[in-house]
């Protein structure tokens, strides 16, 4: 059973707000830069040109890997996530290569034009999240949608915690997207956002931060007012639905009542504080007494 659209109930904005809002993004502790490249090897390499910036001013704060594929983009991942885990990293994954709304683009081995779309990546990206300890910020060169995307590809881990991306669904050319990559790092160096200095190369772009946190929230959100809603809160298995709707496990037989439990559960696991308490004060949310107070709402409890 899955839950599907449904028409808006005036109920569900009022509803909606009783749900508290994820904490401010603050705290995150990174300790470098994984630069995975994804280019034609005949024209520019943006990725290639950081990396040497970088090493000039910073040695051995950043790394480059330089892919040929998909597959070389997933191992590029996989590689982050050991060195993450074995040194007790948070990097920063950098992928420069073409992206919009929907994944990657780059050259394969054979010539042709391969992809790598947000859906396939998220697990790994979750993987490398949790290898970090909840401090992954993945910065790329086109932002518009891909949040959402990676939100509605999400299973029990956030596959980060923020996207720094331009707002835009195409990538800049590859001279301005350097420069404004060059000052993002320059400013996270010297401690502050970065944003605003990033985004004066690619005006009238803006750089931005989204939050891997709000999208999840808003996620939650909707997929609870819908499973809750008018014609569903009596369907056989709703609690369960509600669940595999988050991409989370759940017991088919899952009463309403232990729903606001299990997603307090769910909600610290995507970030980790069931396995780093410290977590909780980053991004726990009281989620158990209001979905308590929806479902009396909505007449299940």
């Amino acid at each position: 059973m899955t839950v599907s659209p449904r028409a808006p109930d005036p109920d569900d904005d009022a509803l909606g707000d009783a749900l508290p809002r994820p904490p401010p993004l603050e705290d995150i502790a990174t300790t470098g830069v994984w630069i995975v490249q994804w280019r034609d090897g005949r024209g520019p390499q943006p990725g290639t040109a950081l990396h040497r910036w970088l090493e000039d001013r910073h040695p051995g704060w950043a790394r480059l890997v330089d892919c040929r594929g998909r597959t070389d983009v997933v191992s590029a991942i996989k590689a982050a996530s050991w060195f993450a885990r074995d040194a007790r990293a948070s990097p920063i994954l950098h992928l420069d290569a073409d992206c919009d709304p929907d994944g990657l683009a780059g050259p394969e081995r054979d010539g042709g034009r391969g992809r790598a779309g947000w859906d396939a990546l998220a697990p790994h990206l979750a993987r490398l999240n949790l290898a970090t300890r909840g401090n992954l910020l993945l910065v790329c060169a086109a932002g518009d949608g891909v949040a959402a995307r990676l939100a509605a590809a999400t299973g029990d881990r956030s596959p980060c915690v923020a996207v720094i991306a331009p707002a835009s669904a195409r990538p800049p050319p590859p001279a301005p997207w350097l420069i404004a990559t060059r000052r993002l790092y320059h400013s996270w160096r010297q401690g502050q956002p970065g944003l605003a200095e990033a985004s004066a190369p690619l005006a009238p772009v803006a750089m931005q931060a989204q939050s891997m946190p709000e999208q999840l929230h808003a996620r939650l959100r909707s997929a609870l007012l819908a499973a809750t809603g008018p014609g569903r809160r009596a369907a056989p298995g709703g609690p369960a639905a509600l669940m595999a709707a988050l991409g989370a496990d759940a017991d088919p037989d899952l009463p309403w009542a232990a729903v606001p439990r299990r997603l307090q559960r769910y909600w610290r696991a995507l970030f980790m504080a069931d396995l780093h308490p410290g977590n909780l004060r980053r991004f726990d949310i009281d989620l158990k007494s209001a979905a308590w107070r929806i479902l009396q709402a909505r007449g299940l409890a």
